[in-house]
């Protein structure tokens, strides 16, 4: 992974180099101060300089360790943010005092002035380097590219003025896109979700911005036809963004039936009355797990990609299409928030393995590259952002440990864990029978298949598996290898269209 630029973040050699430099600097600003009113420090004290410089250097290294292993996460003492840096200082002060005063012999005793000032002035700068490198994360800092920031212009031509509908417009994506979408003037919006706290919790964020626009929400299940059906009906939306999945891949993989019904037929669902209320465009939120599927929430995507050619190639007047993401920095869930808890709690930080890679987004970008897709009005387009190199899961939790001013080995360790089920160490943006080709847009490419969707006998499979679903004929080690049947059954590759 190539390193982004990362805001103050010392590692644990530079923080003990700049704490060696604020014990000596502190000393000679001490020793200028005691002598100012003389003009100069005299000749006596400046051939003892040296000496004292080192002493205080040492010093300052371990006041610093003192204070990092009082700031160790977990510590009840670092639960007050400025206990750990007092109670260093105190112990420098007294010790230095107790050294200078009894130990000491002249011509070696420093003034009693610089023996106070010089420890007080060293702790407060030794303090300051770890608070600023403790500050509040912006996940931003995290990416080893520059961050792409939404057209304006471009998805105001798509959506401004339309009545959208929004589908998981709780969670982390749903309601960035809500919040990016009133940006751009549209009549209204729909938020829809199984989650009705989440949605409650939507609507007072949305009111301070929607402005005139009218914001409206449904507690609806995405994989209930009849109900899809009534609330398009109703609603007519003009755009659709399909935002709605379960995403966590040892808990689809756990639970396969639910990760099938929520994951492929609420796509269907949703896919279908959308088409049949003659909307303009639907999005569906895809994952890059989707490619070369190893896990059934791989699975289950890779399934909506294809539904998204196969439902579009009968539609009429309506576009849809998909959209891949990479792991979403700051989502619920996600690996940064865990990360960071564990941090909080002292550690260990636990990674599955030291090899493990993936590609990175932030929610913004997300919801740009899904409100960017809606404008580029490909019919079965399938649409990726460029998200520079993987990162490797290690070396993000690196960067966060050093974010937040602490020392990876030793006030956090890391505990690997090994690969669940269905993970992968390496995820991929394309197939090898796909191709990325370039769009007009900046950091957003078109996935390009090189091969076609039998639309009939996708849907055909789809229900009758959903039939022996729903009679009760599956047990859940039967839904991955009907999933990969159906993929074959429905993919023609390039010979064969």
């Amino acid at each position: 992974m190539r390193s982004g630029p990362l805001r103050f973040s010392p590692s644990g050699w530079q923080l003990m180099a700049l704490d060696a430099i604020a014990g000596a600097a502190g000393i000679a600003l001490a020793m200028l101060l005691r002598f100012v009113d003389e003009g100069s420090v005299p000749a006596t004290y400046l051939q003892r300089l040296s000496p004292w410089l080192v002493g205080a250097a040492v010093m300052q290294i371990a006041v610093g360790e003192v204070m990092n292993r009082l700031r160790k996460p977990g510590s009840a003492i670092a639960r007050r943010p400025v206990a750990p840096f007092l109670v260093a200082t105190a112990l420098s002060l007294v010790t230095v005092l107790v050294v200078n005063d009894l130990a000491l012999r002249e011509p070696w005793r420093l003034p009693h002035f610089v023996a106070v000032v010089g420890p007080l002035l060293a702790a407060a700068v030794s303090a300051a380097l770890r608070l600023a490198a403790a500050r509040s994360i912006d996940v931003e800092e995290l990416l080893t590219r520059p961050v792409v920031r939404l057209d304006v212009d471009a998805c105001s031509a798509a959506l401004g003025g339309k009545r959208v509908l929004i589908t998981g417009a709780a969670g982390s994506i749903g309601s960035q896109l809500a919040r990016q979408i009133l940006a751009v003037g549209p009549a209204s919006v729909m938020a829809v979700d199984m989650n009705e706290t989440g949605l409650y919790e939507l609507e007072g964020d949305l009111a301070a911005v929607r402005g005139s626009v009218p914001v409206h929400t449904c507690i609806a299940d995405v994989a209930d036809p009849r109900r899809m059906r009534e609330l398009f009906g109703r609603e007519r939306p003009e755009v659709v963004f399909h935002a709605a999945a379960y995403k966590h891949v040892p808990l689809v993989e756990a639970n396969p039936d639910q990760g099938f019904v929520t994951n492929v037929l609420g796509t269907l669902s949703v896919c279908e009355a959308a088409v049949a209320t003659g909307a303009e465009r639907v999005v569906v939120i895809s994952t890059d797990k989707a490619v070369n599927p190893s896990s059934f929430m791989g699975l289950t995507k890779r399934v909506a990609e294809l539904m998204v050619v196969a439902v579009g190639q009968s539609a009429s007047g309506t576009i849809l299409s998909a959209v891949r993401f990479g792991n979403v920095l700051g989502s619920r869930g996600s690996v940064v928030p865990t990360l960071l808890r564990q941090i909080d709690a002292g550690g260990p930080i636990t990674i599955t393995h030291p090899d493990a890679q993936r590609f990175f987004m932030t929610i913004s970008e997300a919801a740009s590259l899904v409100l960017l897709s809606a404008a580029f009005g490909t019919a079965g387009g399938l649409f990726v952002l460029d998200m520079g190199d993987e990162v490797r899961i290690e070396q993000l939790a690196e960067r966060l440990v050093r974010l937040k001013g602490l020392r990876l080995g030793h006030d956090i360790r890391i505990e690997y864990t090994g690969m669940r089920p269905g993970e992968k160490l390496r995820e991929e943006l394309h197939a090898p029978d796909e191709r990325l080709l370039a769009t007009n847009r900046p950091a957003v490419w078109r996935v390009e298949p090189t091969y076609g969707v039998d639309a009939d006998a996708l849907l055909a499979g789809l229900r009758e598996v959903d039939a022996r679903r729903r009679n009760g004929e599956l047990e859940r080690g039967d839904y991955p290898a009907l999933l990969r049947a159906l993929i074959d059954r429905a993919v023609l590759q390039a010979a064969a269209v």
